[in-house]
């Protein structure tokens, strides 16, 4: 990623949930609360939970996974963070970086790379191969293709130039990371190749000296969450007498994966997330990420699910959707033709209408299913080519949810401009609102976005949930659990509270049922 491709900086508990953190919600930045929360069973009612704990700590990644079948396999003792560093004494210039003291080898792993790398590394919180960027300077995962190399010691010197003949690619960069990142690993082997790790796993950034930190800070981006706590200056790191002996030789077979897809997956969860503005929206964004109670009164479209977002695996045939359910197979096809647009790159409305009208008549719906689709699709054309004027959404049997979401995305690419766009000047129900951000998130992406629109604890879990892909396993994005009581409502993904909103509204026809019955 080059400095052009980067955003300009713009200025500086199951049940049992904080009044405090539930009466946030009920503020503007009530949708902003990322406190953490306890992980229990799912449930959706008043009662609190005793073995509710605080999760302060990003998800860790198991470390049950092998380098390679044929290597000998020993348990692998963590580091602790900053292992192996020493600061400096008071002396040190205000603001700088601690610097490193050389010390014995720690039981560590380092990821070298450089400056311009680094970036992008930083704005998508997940270190990748080099099939992941979008923009890249030439590093060491040019020689290892769908693998990430992570060094059992510093850098040789023939290392450090690879990463840094590139101009523009800036100072080397050494990522640490804690051993059990890779699992179980030889205690001999100079290289540990795994298929991507989480930034949250770090325990610090080296940089060679002072004026590298320097240069680093200078350059602030909107998509790059604040990361001073881990950037050390460490020369000794940088200064490794030792001669390469063995070329960088990475494991056969590495795991296929569509990496462009897995941060468009990302953004559509961060954008579904930060839209939700009520406690009906928040609940909606639980069941599309797999939340399993959700209030009864609740209306969710049966196709907002996790398997219609999570779509990396393209050797997975999905199920089609019903062919009498034209909403199902228009989200699908507006989800799938904008996660292969780049508005970046080239941007034309009436392209993806076309290319969503034509997988949408692939699908053979049943006649009455298609005619509301060329209805609902010939309304949004019009619309888009300024032949009918915009006008809020009403209530109408006929309207189809994703057509709609659809025109609001067709209308503001821009998730920050989508979400400014109040539900009263857009006529927008709930699903409608969730849906659009839910194509907003997928058409950007995540690590492209703004930070001020995403929230650090949801970006290291969609990177834990990215890292579990990478390695074969269960895709599944976590454990959801919605929580919704007289205070507010709750969403936690895996024990952490990723969003808070208001209570939801009373269900006025369930109490007056109630009530005749009294």
């Amino acid at each position: 990623m080059t400095e052009d491709d980067q955003l300009p900086f713009d200025g500086p508990s199951d049940d049992q949930q904080s009044q405090a953190t539930l009466d946030a919600a009920k503020t503007p930045d009530g949708a902003e609360a990322m406190s953490s929360a306890s992980d229990g069973d799912d449930s959706v009612d008043d009662s609190s939970d005793p073995t509710a704990r605080a999760l302060e700590d990003p998800v860790a990644e198991p470390r049950d996974e092998p380098l390679t079948v044929e290597e000998r396999e020993v348990a692998a003792e963590p580091s602790a963070p900053g292992a192996g560093l020493v600061e400096t004494n008071e002396s040190s210039p205000a603001g700088a970086a601690p610097v490193s003291e050389p010390v014995a080898p720690a039981p560590t792993l380092y990821l070298l790379t450089n400056r311009m790398n680094l970036n992008a590394i930083l704005s998508s919180r997940l270190v990748a191969p080099r099939e992941s960027f979008q923009k890249y300077y030439t590093d060491l995962l040019q020689q290892t293709p769908g693998w990430v190399p992570l060094l059992r010691e510093a850098p040789t010197s023939v290392q450090i130039e690879a990463v840094t003949t590139e101009r523009g690619a800036g100072a080397p960069v050494i990522v640490e990371f804690p051993r059990d990142v890779a699992g179980k690993l030889r205690l001999d082997a100079p290289v540990v190749f795994v298929p991507a790790v989480a930034l949250s796993r770090a325990v610090a950034i080296h940089l060679p000296s002072e004026r590298d930190l320097r240069e680093h800070r200078a350059r602030g981006y909107s998509n790059v969450h604040a990361h001073d706590e881990l950037l050390r200056v460490t020369p000794e790191l940088f200064a490794s007498e030792t001669v390469d002996t063995q070329a960088l030789i990475p494991p056969k077979a590495a795991p296929a994966v569509d990496w462009r897809r897995i941060d468009r997956i990302r953004g559509a969860v961060n954008a579904a997330v930060r839209a939700a503005s009520s406690g009906e929206q928040l609940a909606l964004v639980a069941a599309l990420v797999g939340a399993p109670k959700l209030p009864a009164a609740m209306t969710v479209p049966p196709w907002l699910a996790w398997s219609e977002v999570d779509d990396h695996n393209a050797r997975v045939i999905r199920p089609q959707p019903d062919r009498a359910v034209p909403d199902h197979t228009v989200f699908r096809a507006a989800y799938e033709v904008l996660g292969e647009r780049d508005v970046t790159e080239a941007w034309s409305p009436n392209a993806v209408l076309d290319a969503v009208e034509a997988r949408v008549r692939k699908a053979d719906l049943a006649d009455d299913a298609t005619d509301a689709m060329i209805r609902n699709l010939g309304r949004v054309r019009s619309i888009v080519n300024v032949e009918v004027d915009f006008e809020p959404f009403r209530p109408s049997a006929r309207a189809l949810v994703s057509a709609k979401a659809l025109l609001l995305v067709l209308l503001r690419q821009e998730l920050d401009q989508l979400l400014a766009w109040s539900d009263e000047e857009t006529g927008a129900d709930d699903a409608t609102r969730v849906v659009a951000a839910v194509l907003a998130g997928r058409l950007r992406g995540l690590s492209r976005e703004s930070t001020e629109l995403r929230s650090l604890e949801l970006d290291d879990l969609t990177a834990s949930w990215a890292v579990h892909v990478a390695r074969g396993r269960p895709a599944l994005l976590g454990k959801a659990h919605f929580v919704a009581n007289s205070r507010g409502t709750s969403l936690q993904i895996d024990g952490t509270e990723v969003a808070t909103q208001s209570a939801l509204l009373p269900d006025l026809l369930s109490k007056y049922q109630k009530d005749r019955r009294c």
